[in-house]
C-alpha cells in the first residue's frame, strides 16, 4: 500500500468509518453490498462525498446493476489492507499506551517499596541487649 493512501485513511476517519461499515455487511450471493445509507456520526449528505473519494483511491469497487437494483459496493484489497493496517496501528499505540502505564505503575510501586524499606531500616529500635553486645564486642 503506498504510503500516501493509507495518510489519506489516517486523515480521514470519516472514510475509515464507512470501509468499516462495509466490512461489517453482509454481502449477497455474488459478494456485493448494499449502498451504507447511515452511519451514526456522519451526516447523510456527505456520504456520497466519502462514496466518491473512497472509489477515487481505490479502497472501494461499485458495480451499476439496473434500474431496479441500484448501486452495489465491495472492499478492495487496498481497502481491506488500509482496514487492517490502521487497526493494527492503532492497536501498536493503545499497546504502548497499557505498557506505558505498566510501567509507570510498577515504576510507583518500586519507588514505594524503596522509600518502606529505607525507612523500615532507619526506624528499627535497637535493643538494649544489642548495644551491651556490641560494646562487648569492641
Amino acid at each position: 500500500m503506498i504510503n500516501y493512501e493509507l495518510s489519506q485513511l489516517q486523515d480521514n476517519p470519516e472514510w475509515l468509518d464507512v470501509l468499516r461499515a462495509y466490512s461489517e455487511s453482509t454481502p449477497d450471493e455474488q459478494g456485493r453490498l448494499t449502498r451504507v445509507q447511515g452511519i451514526e456520526g456522519i451526516a447523510e449528505e456527505h456520504l456520497p462525498r466519502i462514496h466518491g473519494k473512497l472509489i477515487a483511491f481505490g479502497f472501494l469497487d461499485f458495480e451499476l446493476a439496473d434500474r431496479h437494483e441500484g448501486v452495489f459496493y465491495q472492499l478492495t484489497s487496498l481497502g481491506r489492507q488500509g482496514l487492517i493496517r490502521l487497526r493494527d496501528t492503532a492497536n501498536d499505540a493503545s499497546e504502548e499506551t497499557a505498557v506505558d502505564e505498566i510501567v509507570s505503575e510498577r515504576d510507583a510501586e518500586s519507588d514505594a517499596v524503596e522509600v518502606e524499606e529505607t525507612t523500615t531500616q532507619f526506624e528499627e529500635p535497637v535493643a538494649a541487649d544489642d548495644c551491651a553486645r556490641e560494646t562487648e564486642a569492641a
